[in-house]
């Protein structure tokens, strides 16, 4: 979504995750939603620091694998003056995120047997 010329993109990393485990009750993540069902201006706080993480989360990641680009991280200041409809946009953009990062599975291989050498006299 562009936001004020700029592309506003999201990515859940592992810092992304933890800024938004620091706000929830308990820093249980699973416990999101009881703060996105209170109070609207909570709520409205509370999605402004998920859409902040999320993007940060992006930015950064494309300029560790890229040094020369200069992040653009989106402020929650500057989320909280948006326009409602956009704000409400942006907010289902991040979630959308969320749950695509939490459904990503890795698969490992299984360790090789390592054969032992006999000693032969």
């Amino acid at each position: 979504m562009k936001i004020r010329g700029r592309e506003i993109k999201f990515l859940r990393t592992v810092k992304a995750t933890v800024d938004i485990m620091s706000i929830c009750p308990d820093e249980n993540i699973e416990r999101l939603p009881e703060l996105m069902s209170g109070s609207l201006k909570v709520s409205t706080e509370v999605g402004a620091k998920i859409i902040h993480a999320l993007n940060e989360g992006y930015e950064m990641n494309k300029h560790f694998d890229d040094p020369t680009y200069k992040p653009n991280i989106i402020s929650e200041e500057e989320i909280l003056y948006l326009d409602n409809n956009v704000y409400n946009e942006l907010l289902a953009s991040a979630f959308a995120s969320i749950g695509n990062g939490a459904e990503t599975t890795i698969e490992a291989e299984k360790p090789k047997k390592k054969e032992e050498k006999k000693v032969t006299d």
